[in-house]
């Protein structure tokens, strides 16, 4: 017995020996140019009622409980948010330099305890006005281990808060909106496919010249266009997949080797938006089954929907596209 414990006591001390040499630091700065004069942003981002219509974490759970006290647009003025999936916190309005910048500080209750600063610096431009947006903070001594994904993941965060933030301001210029609809269960079907394999600026390109390809072969085409993920990482830089349209079985013989989609158990967003919001909308559905802890099923392809003609629509707003993630 005495062993046994001696053994576990050895492994806990290596393990906290271990987060000793880590570094718990972070600071997160990004910044987006949008549409809409500096007053009008400014006075936005102060009035903490606006959050909800263009938080990052609240499109998660939209009933998350929120309290504001009477001066939330005044310096030591907060909310506070209480939800089962997104936590429990405060931020408060620390210094306000009026058009200029403001400072916060963040407390997170839930599910671990932190502390950290959070700037804005706005600046206006000649479309508009640019706003970054930065934290600065250190995470809890137990979970440094996090800090290397947490930075990526906080990125992502601020970089679709910001796109909602100028929808938000400024319905014409581009930006996302998104849509957790649920399970759904998709069926097999046959398709033809040209192979991808490079970063996000490739890929936009391939998209439209593959459907195009595709489309003018000759193939009896019986659904929507659509990109198959493999292996697909939100954070990644690069991604495997295959640019693909579904035929039907009449379809003549060519170059195009058929492959069966097999179909399964998916979970379904929607997104509507611009396509170079893609990569946004993907880490947004792996955070939210993350968060419902809804397992995700990874030897099945993920499917990306294009509900019309890519290479037609000329408002990039008017865009929808489906997000299925294969799940358990």
């Amino acid at each position: 017995m005495w062993i046994a414990i001696g053994i576990v006591v050895v492994i806990l001390l290596a393990g906290l020996a271990y987060l000793a040499t880590l570094e718990g630091k972070f600071n997160v700065k990004r910044s987006h140019e949008i549409e809409a004069p500096l007053d009008s942003v400014f006075a936005t981002v102060l009035d903490l009622k606006s959050w909800p219509e263009w938080s990052p974490w609240l499109i998660h759970e939209p009933e998350t409980k929120i309290v504001y006290s009477e001066n939330y647009q005044s310096e030591n003025g907060h909310y506070s948010w209480d939800g089962k999936v997104v936590g429990a916190g405060k931020l408060t309005h620390l210094e306000i330099d009026p058009g200029i910048s403001i400072k916060q500080q963040i407390e997170f209750l839930r599910p671990f305890k932190s502390t950290n600063q959070v700037n804005w610096a706005f600046k206006a431009t000649n479309g508009g006005t640019l706003v970054s947006w930065e934290m600065i903070g250190r995470m809890p001594f137990l979970f440094r281990f996090m800090t290397s994904k947490m930075t990526p993941m906080i990125e992502r965060d601020y970089d679709l808060g910001l796109a909602m933030l100028g929808g938000y301001l400024n319905a014409e210029m581009p930006h996302p909106e998104i849509e957790f609809i649920g399970f759904e269960d998709l069926e097999a079907f046959n398709y033809w496919a040209i192979p991808f394999s490079g970063n996000l600026r490739q890929l936009e390109a391939a998209r439209r010249s593959s459907i195009e390809t595709l489309q003018n072969t000759g193939a009896n085409q019986v659904g929507l266009a659509l990109t198959m993920y493999y292996q697909l990482d939100p954070l990644a830089s690069s991604y495997q997949a295959e640019i693909a349209v579904p035929v039907g079985n009449s379809t003549p013989l060519s170059n195009y080797k058929r492959h069966e989609f097999k179909g399964g158990h998916y979970y379904k967003m929607s997104l509507r938006g611009d396509l170079n919001f893609l990569p946004l909308g993907w880490y947004a559905l792996h955070s939210h089954c993350r968060m419902h802890k809804i397992k995700l099923g990874d030897s099945r392809a993920a499917l990306e929907i294009y509900l019309g003609d890519t290479t037609k629509i000329t408002d990039r707003n008017q865009f929808t596209t489906e997000l299925y993630i294969p799940v358990k």
